[in-house]
């Protein structure tokens, strides 16, 4: 728990979640006379996910949203320029951020049950301490 997954991680599950599915190409009396059967290997998913990415990227790049539906959805958002107050801070006069577009990220059904089920189970390992049960008892 509390662990970093990074894309080699993430590349692996996928790979070991599709462990016995296999891609078929051929088939067509015309072209192949016989079917092949290939693995989905870690470079397949791998590409498969950076071009995933990509296209997330370009999308949001022409502004428009993403939505998998009962996963996630992703907009951009734009944000005007605020003005912050720098009463606190002597020797600065005025402190602007710029007006910027950034990224909102909504969860969706699948995301949000996965997250009860993880305070779930957090709550019945973690009932011998007060604080987290009385935290957990609030919900």
């Amino acid at each position: 728990m509390d662990n970093e997954l990074h894309k080699k991680d993430i590349i692996n599950k996928i790979s070991e979640k599709l462990i016995d599915e296999k891609i078929v190409i051929g088939g067509n009396k015309s072209f192949y006379k016989r079917k092949y059967h290939l693995k989905y290997t870690q470079k397949i998913i791998g590409n498969v996910l950076d071009a995933f990415w990509d296209v997330i990227a370009e999308v949001i790049e022409d502004g428009d949203s993403i939505k998998l539906y009962n996963y996630i959805k992703i907009e951009p958002r734009y944000y005007k320029a605020v003005k912050l107050n720098a009463k606190g801070f002597p020797g600065i006069k005025e402190n602007v951020v710029a007006a910027r577009y950034r990224m909102k990220f909504i969860m969706g059904e699948r995301l949000k049950e996965a997250c009860r089920r993880l305070s779930q189970k957090k709550c019945s390992d973690d009932t011998s301490e007060n604080t987290e049960a009385s935290e957990c008892e609030g919900e």
